[in-house]
């Protein structure tokens, strides 16, 4: 069992994820926290493949520049900013859904993964990040002890 550093961010944006729902079946449209900028969190999908595992990050709009891929201490962090379109005067909204501001998330990477074999791509809006030997390195690993014959006194 491998141990996994808590991500309280995590879960407050699961939490507002299960309000935005609940609001949106009652009608009621999210609920912005400002009217310029509104926090969000870019959704992330984690698979593996083989030996290796793959993290997809989805973050439309967003170029090559306001992305950052690094791991610390066995942590990998995918941050940026995705900063909201300048207003014209003569234009105004009438609904704005989609987020903007700076994000962060954060993987806790099995023990043994080698940080500079880690490579990443983007393409079309997703992040793709490829952790080579993460799966076996969860993998348990057994060292067989040979039996003796005990101490002789």
């Amino acid at each position: 069992m491998a141990i996994v550093r808590w991500d309280p961010f995590g879960e407050l944006m699961s939490i507002q994820r299960e309000m935005d729902r609940l609001f949106g079946r009652l009608g009621l449209g999210r609920l912005p926290e400002s009217a310029s900028e509104i926090a969000w969190m870019p959704r992330i999908d984690v698979k593996s493949t083989g030996d290796d595992m793959v993290v997809y990050a989805e973050l439309p709009g967003m170029s090559k520049d306001d992305i950052s891929v690094e791991v610390t201490d066995g942590v990998l962090t995918i941050k940026g900013e995705r900063k909201a379109e300048t207003e014209k005067s003569e234009e105004g909204w009438l609904i704005r859904e989609r987020s903007y501001g700076a994000f962060e998330r954060s993987l806790a990477l099995p023990e043994g993964v080698e940080p500079d074999k880690i490579t990443a791509d983007y393409k079309d809006g997703v992040l793709e990040v490829h952790i080579p030997k993460a799966m076996a390195a969860l993998k348990p690993k057994t060292h067989k002890i040979a039996l003796g014959e005990g101490k002789k006194k």
